[in-house]
């Protein structure tokens, strides 16, 4: 019986991560699925899952011997290594802007594992009502500016920020994000529609699913080293633009679905 051993850091393994669903699919079809910290000594196959936007390699757990580990190159997610959207102060850019994290999830991962400071807790509730007056930026958004000259000055002098060009892809009046979710040669792509420009699930007001994605987006992943994970892109003007890179991505929706029943069955391509 085949073993996949999984690597979690990052506080509890949630249900929404794909891997958890991706485990109940793999037991469901007689492997044996074990996450710890670090890999057992009977995996045949090993999962990377470290809920971090950037990984020191030697936290990376040993191995047995001659087994792969996915994901293993992925040691840095942060937006500033991909992103073809920054900018800086003095660009000539006259259309409206948005001011992302430079870590991944608005940085909740690192924040969870930081001790909390009573200045930083006011600040976040301050930033509810006054982000520019907080100096923080408000919990679950990024903002967007109609220009760049509306951009305070402290967000240019921080390093954990970043200001990008906003490029939204529209479909008539709604605002649409496309996702692609991947494990290994096995992937699926959707589109999430909106009123509201920070697309997600939570403000969705319909998707669509598709299995081609754009041939930027698989140079991306391969010059990135990713096994797994889901990239978070709009197409504008024609063009495809990588908008998030995540190695540990979450997912709504039914987790025996046959979108995901597909990238459970990858799995044999690294088992066989």
């Amino acid at each position: 019986m085949a073993v996949i051993g999984i690597s979690h850091v990052g506080g509890a393994v949630r249900e929404t991560y794909v891997i958890n669903a991706l485990s109940a699919l793999w037991r469901a079809r007689g492997i044996t699925v074990e996450t710890g910290p670090g890999f057992p000594a009977s995996a045949d196959l090993c999962i990377l899952h470290h809920d971090r936007t950037r990984i020191d390699p030697a936290d990376i757990p040993s191995a047995p011997g001659g087994v792969e580990v996915l994901n293993r190159d992925v040691l840095d997610i942060s937006k500033r290594l991909y992103s073809a959207l920054i900018l800086s102060p003095g660009d000539d850019w006259a259309g409206p802007v948005i001011i992302k994290t430079n870590l991944n999830c608005f940085g909740g991962p690192e924040r969870r594992g930081a001790r909390r400071r009573p200045l930083h807790e006011a600040q976040k509730l301050l930033a509810r009502y006054d982000w520019n007056l907080a100096r923080s930026l408000p919990k679950g958004v990024y903002p967007v500016l109609a220009s760049i000259a509306e951009v305070p000055g402290w967000v240019w002098r921080r390093e954990d920020l970043l200001v990008e060009r906003f490029v939204p892809e529209r479909e008539g009046d709604l605002f649409a994000l496309r996702g692609w979710l991947f494990f290994g040669a096995a992937s699926y792509g959707y589109r999430l529609f909106s009123t509201d420009p920070m697309v997600k699930t939570g403000t969705m007001v319909g998707h669509e699913f598709f299995d081609e994605v754009p041939p930027e987006l698989e140079a991306a992943r391969r010059s990135m080293g990713f096994d797994f994970g889901k990239f978070d892109y709009v197409v504008h003007d024609g063009r495809a633009i990588l908008l998030d890179a995540n190695k540990t991505p979450s997912f709504a929706g039914d987790p025996q679905s046959p979108r995901l029943q597909r990238l459970a069955d990858a799995a044999a391509e690294f088992l066989a």
